[in-house]
């Protein structure tokens, strides 16, 4: 990706049909797109981690079991938009998942992989974690934006959207956890690959489901695009 033209990166993502996870499934190379090219502005992508859902787990998961994961398809995000500075949005009250991401962070700063100069290629990619304070509202993109600025966690009124005048009144792309960190592989292995994974065409890739309530193997899964409810429920939770 550091090799890559910004619009380069974009047009994989778009070809990989890669779609946000955080509930809209709107496609996440064309998000990022929409950012202005010609904004003298400073460009900042922001990881939504405000997983507060009842029952949700699957980007906790993510945090806590493969964070450099996130911070590399931050990181590529970054670079499509020409961004500097990222801000990831965590959860106040995920514990494990904040020191864990944390200790990440510190990791890929002393590596050379964060910071000025990321690995020799005289870009500069800096990333922040907000924790947030338990606000549920916080899950939607303008109040976290809101937060982050030390204001009331509330919604904005739209537009102007956030790629256009986002955090700090800046274009800003927000993406979820689960989102970003399929950016990595998406770059490594291809939009051909990804979109091999699901078995429908309007997405492409891998979903994790969490399972929990009346069934015989609840749990986290990463299961094939397009499956049905049914099937999640009945044949992958029992």
């Amino acid at each position: 990706a550091l090799a890559m033209e910004p619009q380069a990166i974009t047009e994989i993502v778009i070809d990989s049909r890669l779609r946000g996870r955080g509930g809209a499934g709107f496609p996440a190379g064309k998000k990022w797109s929409f950012v202005p090219k010609a904004s003298p502005k400073p460009r900042y992508v922001v990881v939504n981690a405000d997983e507060s859902e009842p029952g949700t787990f699957k980007d906790r998961y993510i945090m806590e079991r493969s964070p450099h994961m996130l911070i590399e398809g931050t990181m590529i995000a970054c670079l499509a938009i020409a961004a500097k500075r990222s801000y990831v949005y965590i959860r106040g009250e995920f514990g494990l998942a904040h020191r864990r991401l944390e200790d990440a962070v510190r990791e890929a700063y002393a590596a050379g992989i964060l910071g000025a100069n990321v690995l020799g290629s005289g870009r500069t990619i800096d990333m922040v974690v907000h924790r947030g304070a338990g606000a549920y509202i916080c899950g939607e993109e303008t109040a976290l934006l809101e937060s982050i600025e030390g204001k009331k966690g509330q919604p904005r009124l739209k537009p102007p959207f956030p790629a256009i005048e986002g955090l700090f009144a800046c274009p800003t792309v927000v993406n979820n956890v689960e989102t970003l960190a399929a950016v990595g592989p998406i770059l490594d292995k291809g939009a051909a690959w990804w979109r091999a994974l699901s078995r429908t065409e309007a997405e492409g890739g891998n979903k994790l489901v969490g399972i929990s309530g009346h069934v015989a193997c609840p749990g986290g899964y990463e299961v094939p695009g397009g499956l049905t409810l049914r099937e999640i429920i009945y044949d992958v939770g029992g």
